[in-house]
């Protein structure tokens, strides 16, 4: 009974972590990104706003996929995976790890650096300008990697899917049985 129960938290902590790796960043490009671009006056406002908020959706990313990495070990190791299922169990948090890292560390930074630096407002300077360009070049790796990070978690859901299915619906209940109960009043015989 203990290891049901120690399945059945592992199990909760990992669908747990794997909300927190797919809900945040699909909203965050669905809804957050595209509004603030069409609300605020100018797209240097709207990065403004974005640069903390992905700055600490990356933090929970890492979190949350370190997290999917540990419980995905586990319960790979006591369910038996195969050792494909076991593979991508493991290294699709550390493909989700990476982008996070890539992302907060490497590409935030410099697209901020980019429009301090810049001459003006990103949106009034020419087409072709140097910052301009470099800008657009380092928004789209930040977007391709933001993209890996949804799909390392939409993996890891099928992963998932795929682990509990093949373990026969998660772990099992715990069993009683049932005794019979003492009859403290009998009217049989009246």
């Amino acid at each position: 009974m203990k290891s049901n129960r120690g399945e059945s938290a592992i199990l909760a902590v990992h669908l747990l972590a794997l909300a927190a790796t797919l809900g945040p960043p699909l909203f965050f490009g669905a809804v957050v990104a595209p509004a603030s671009f069409r609300l605020l006056p100018t797209r240097d406002l709207a990065a403004a706003l974005q640069s903390p908020i992905l700055t600490r959706l990356c933090w929970t990313l890492e979190g949350g996929f370190a997290v999917l990495f540990v419980t995905s070990w586990l319960l790979t190791r006591r369910w038996g995976a195969p050792r494909g299922l076991a593979a991508f169990a493991t290294r699709a948090p550390l493909l989700g790890i990476i982008g996070a890292v890539v992302i907060e560390k490497l590409l935030i930074p410099r697209i901020d650096r980019i429009r301090e630096e810049a001459p003006g407002l990103i949106d009034q300077l020419p087409a072709a300008d140097p910052g301009r360009i470099l800008l657009a070049r380092t928004h789209r790796l930040a977007t391709g990697f933001f993209a890996v990070e949804i799909g390392a978690a939409a993996l890891m859901l099928v992963v998932t899917v795929r682990l509990v299915l093949r373990r026969g619906g998660g772990p099992a209940a715990p069993t009683t049985t049932l005794r019979d109960a003492p009859k403290l009043l009998d009217l049989s015989g009246v």
